[in-house]
């Protein structure tokens, strides 16, 4: 399977690869960049990486089967023929980036760059396209418009919030954050809806007081920003983005549709919404989303859905 990270060169672009590559030694990637020469040096790292993350030497099959890692440039784009495109391009992080706000600024800066991946993915056929690029609902909203490929290709990661909100939890209820599941549907950013009523530790239930969600909410909201100010604004949460996206494109490319996640796609009538991109239970395969699960949700989950919603069409319409 081969996938082409459109932004190969930038330090999210260039992790995802080398996370991608190390998962999954088999896979073939194109670090696509108009920078050239940095995407070919991280190609050229990461493949000489893969000696030691695949224990190498390895018998003559074995290295038969592995994939290569290449970097090449954006106008490369109609001759490398990718099965999968994850989308990292973005505009440098004003110096506000640490604060919560940063998002409507990112989409100024990010709109053009969509628009000019669009008019570069129009040279090869529809495959799905998994969004990075911030604000991830609307950036994923205008690739899918401008485009007008079938809405099912278009994916935009929010797994990180999955993870955030697991850590939250796990605190809260003394337990590793790895027995705790809770999906994170909404906005990518400041309208993040936690489903709650879906919280588990192992395979029980978890109850939480009204005070408790706040707290999982608000630190949801905050620790990225926290991040971004202690390590600097340029690095961003590329560990657990990389990890999560991992994760995505390998159960896409497996060609085995998964137990539903929270992913954000365009919406025709689900939950009430239209014309518009949010996180919400899907099911993916090599094609992309190939269903769209619509939970029952608590009165106030549900609120909290519709408000999501409204922030993201708002911006949508300055578009």
């Amino acid at each position: 399977m081969h996938v082409a990270i459109i932004g190969g060169a930038s330090t999210i672009g260039s992790t995802v690869a080398y996370t991608l590559a190390t998962k999954d030694p088999t896979m073939d990637i194109s670090l696509v960049d108009k920078a050239p020469e940095p995407a070919w040096a991280h190609a050229m790292d990461i493949t000489h990486s893969k000696y030691h993350g695949t224990d190498a030497p390895v018998d003559e099959r074995t290295a038969a089967s592995y994939g290569t890692v290449t970097g090449v440039g954006t106008d490369e784009m109609s001759s490398i023929d990718p099965d999968l495109v994850v989308l990292t391009a973005a505009a440098p992080r004003p110096d506000d980036a640490a604060d919560r706000g940063v998002r409507k600024a990112e989409l100024e800066a990010n709109r053009a760059i969509a628009d000019d991946v669009a008019t570069q993915l129009q040279s090869i056929d529809p495959v799905p396209v998994v969004v990075l690029t911030n604000p991830i609902d609307r950036i994923t909203y205008r690739l899918w418009t401008q485009l007008g490929w079938p809405r099912e290709k278009f994916i935009g990661y929010s797994l990180s919030e999955t993870a955030r909100t697991a850590h939250a939890i796990a605190d809260l209820q003394g337990v590793h954050p790895s027995r705790v599941s809770c999906p994170v549907m909404g906005e990518h950013g400041e309208g993040i809806v936690p489903i709650f009523s879906r919280a588990r530790v192992g395979e029980a239930s978890v109850s939480l007081t009204p005070e408790q969600e706040s707290e999982v909410l608000e630190y949801v909201r905050d620790v990225p920003f926290e991040i971004a100010s202690k390590r600097g604004a340029g690095e961003t949460s590329r560990w657990v983005t990389s990890a999560g996206v991992a994760k995505v494109v390998r159960s896409m490319l497996s060609g085995e549709t998964t137990s539903p996640g929270c992913l954000s796609t365009p919406l025709s009538g689900e939950y009430g919404f239209d014309d518009g991109c949010l996180s919400v239970p899907v099911s993916v395969d090599s094609t992309g989303v190939t269903a769209i699960h619509e939970w029952e949700l608590a009165d106030t989950e549900y609120e909290r859905l519709v408000d999501a919603f409204e922030s993201v069409r708002t911006d949508l319409e300055t578009l």
